[in-house]
């Protein structure tokens, strides 16, 4: 006879014990630190991250990097977000270098360049990008 019990008038068998030992291995690789701000208006969202080494400190260059989004066209994919990271366009950006906002212009409207201007200024002032 199998080892039963019974628990409000209803019986139950006795089950082995059914979770076996796993052997996986992980394959993870060791996470990286990182800094984020993000800024958002009606039309662009502007994701700032920088990332620190595998000592805990940040990486002296090219290490800003902005996902920019633009939301009027959410639906096409390929224009939906873009990634920056040229440190030397962020400066001319906000220097007013014509090559510079022509390159952003293509990606913004006069709204946006403005929104872009006040981000790259904030990373400025804390000390994000030269």
């Amino acid at each position: 006879m199998e080892d039963r019990i019974q628990i409000n008038g209803v019986w139950y068998a006795k089950e082995e014990e059914l979770i076996a030992e796993l052997h996986i291995e992980s394959h993870l690789e060791t996470g990286v630190k990182y800094d984020g701000m993000v800024f958002e208006s009606d039309l662009y969202a502007f994701d700032c991250t920088r990332i620190y080494d595998d000592n805990g400190c940040l990486y002296k260059d090219g290490n800003v990097s902005i996902k920019f989004t633009d939301k009027s066209v959410i639906h096409d994919i390929e224009k939906f977000q873009e990634h920056w990271s040229n440190e030397a366009w962020m400066q001319g950006v906000i220097e007013d270098d014509v090559e510079a906002i022509e390159a952003a212009m293509e990606s913004l409207c006069s709204q946006g360049l403005v929104e872009l201007k006040e981000v790259l200024t904030t990373l400025r002032a804390d000390a994000w990008i030269n």
